[in-house]
């Protein structure tokens, strides 16, 4: 039994460490490279550069640094080492649309007007509609290539765009299918916890170890999903409650039942008071 506790532990960390956070990678970087983006967003362009060069040479593989020091050259009128920055980044992710943006607008300026539409063709099916400034250099460049009834599209969805913002529409990004990835991956895991729950239920030799059990798996459930985490919590709650009736021989009475009632039922209330403190602690660790 101490094994199998073991075992579950090690497993819902390595599980929380490496496929609970389902952020793309992209994404992940500029978490880690949000100081340096203040500081490019705030004009403090030298001290952004040096701050991205730097994390470069930590980091060669890092797309959203080669990003954000092609700005930097940009800014400094160094186009040529600005495109070679854009071109390592894409070799390393092409999913990251401001590479694309960036290099069509550079194209634009040498009045590459092909090649800049290659390039923001893809920054716009990157960005998808989370970015009009995407939009808006494609239909310039549209002009150009007298595609005048594509460029008037394109200038209508920037403006579409810019107003949903401006009424304080839900961006894109937060406007997700309520059943997602990250929501079908840990009910995966809540089936396993549940199968593992019902086991040490019936093994218990007191009330200890199950109550230990759920508040971990509860607690993990609220951290791994803040908003969605009640969700998981009913399900871990009837999977138990239906496995142990349904798969396993309840004792007709004695300590026995007893003890296993107490510790079936404790479980399940532990797993809904878990499931928001872990859901707490996500948010408490996000505003730091």
């Amino acid at each position: 039994m101490e094994l199998l506790m073991v075992l579950a532990v090690f497993g819902y960390i390595y599980y929380l460490r490496n496929y609970a956070d389902l952020r793309t990678r992209s994404e992940k970087e500029e978490q880690n490279l949000m100081e340096g983006i203040k500081l490019y967003q705030d004009n403090q362009i030298q001290d952004a550069f040096n701050f991205f060069d730097q994390r470069i040479r930590s980091n060669p593989r890092s797309a959203v640094a080669y990003l954000y020091r092609a700005r930097c050259y940009k800014t400094f009128e160094d186009l040529k080492a600005a495109m070679n920055d854009l071109n390592t980044g894409l070799s390393y992710d092409e999913s990251v649309f401001g590479l694309h943006l960036e290099k069509g607008k550079l194209h634009f300026g040498k009045e590459q007007y092909e090649l800049a539409l290659a390039s923001l063709n893809k920054a716009v099916f990157n960005a998808g509609e989370l970015d009009p400034e995407s939009y808006y250099w494609r239909a310039l460049t549209r002009q150009h290539l007298n595609q005048d009834k594509e460029a008037k599209s394109d200038f209508e969805k920037e403006a579409q765009i810019l107003e949903n913002r401006k009424n304080g529409a839900v961006d894109a990004r937060i406007d997700e299918p309520f059943l997602d990835r990250r929501l079908v991956a840990n009910s995966l895991m809540v089936v396993c916890t549940s199968a593992i729950l019902i086991v040490v239920v019936k093994d218990a030799e007191s009330i200890h170890l199950p109550y230990l059990m759920a508040a971990f798996s509860a607690v993990a459930i609220g951290f791994v999903e803040p908003v969605k985490g009640w969700i998981l919590a009913i399900m871990q709650c009837v999977l138990m409650i239906g496995g142990y009736f349904v798969l396993t021989h309840v004792p007709e009475s004695g300590g026995k039942r007893e003890l296993e009632n107490f510790s079936l039922y404790g479980s399940s209330v532990l797993v809904f008071a878990g499931s928001f403190l872990g859901a707490f602690l996500k948010r408490a660790i996000n505003q730091e």
